[in-house]
């Protein structure tokens, strides 16, 4: 299973009206591509002109296949939205990425608290109250240094948290989905019991001083945000 997040713009002076009826087939599609076992998880996120789509598609990829093989696998990732919510193009601006323009730019994971070994033991053992999305910005003097952070403690996999948060980067803007209750499912990469010394390191670096904070997040470093569409196999 492989887990993507992209980020579009909407256009100025759309029809708010149009633009929800658009939504709605892109619900469809994804509620199609569930039950066709493409999809266990998908959701579009908004804050003003900007959406964030969170997917987890279905695959059968495998670890040991050449390194040809996974890139055409990513750049098909990367293109899927496009394809699948082409119903959306009317109403985004396109990025101009360096395999071409499209719609959904593609953004880069930077954090999680667990990696899905296989569809079995990652599906949710109960439906989640919301699937939600938050969106944060970083100062661009600040961005390598939250990377660097983040991807370390990643890599020694000992902080634990919700299994089903992720927050991916684009530019210097963050997005993060999570779900709730947050505290249901607590686990991290490495199974163990045992404190984390990057989160400490990340405490030291002075957290709040990478942030631009929105004023409606009411001090938070990342804005929760509206949810368009969300869909799940449990539903």
């Amino acid at each position: 299973m492989i887990r993507a997040q992209y980020r579009a713009v909407l256009k100025q002076g759309i029809s708010e009206e149009k633009f929800r009826q658009a939504a709605e087939v892109c619900r469809a599609k994804m509620e199609k591509e569930a039950e066709a076992e493409n999809l266990l998880t998908g959701g579009i996120f908004r804050h003003e002109n900007l959406l964030f789509l969170y997917m987890e598609y279905i695959c059968d990829w495998e670890e040991n296949e050449n390194r040809e093989i996974k890139l055409a696998r990513q750049d098909c990732i990367e293109k899927l939205p496009d394809k699948w919510f082409s119903c959306m193009s009317l109403f985004l601006h396109t990025w101009q990425e360096l395999s071409g323009e499209r719609c959904w730019a593609y953004m880069y994971p930077v954090f999680w608290f667990d990696t899905p070994k296989d569809l079995d033991t990652w599906r949710r053992r109960e439906k989640p109250k919301g699937r939600c999305g938050r969106i944060a910005v970083l100062y661009p003097d600040k961005l390598f240094s939250y990377v660097c952070h983040h991807q370390a403690i990643v890599k020694e996999g000992l902080l634990v948290g919700d299994r089903y948060q992720m927050i991916s980067l684009h530019e210097n803007v963050l997005f993060s989905y999570f779900e709730t209750p947050r505290d249901r499912e607590q686990v991290n990469i490495r199974r163990l019991e045992k404190a984390s010394r990057e989160i400490e390191t990340w405490e030291a670096a002075d957290p709040e001083s990478h942030f631009y904070h929105f004023p409606e997040a009411r001090g938070e470093n990342f804005l929760v945000i509206e949810t368009v569409v969300d869909v799940g196999v449990q539903d």
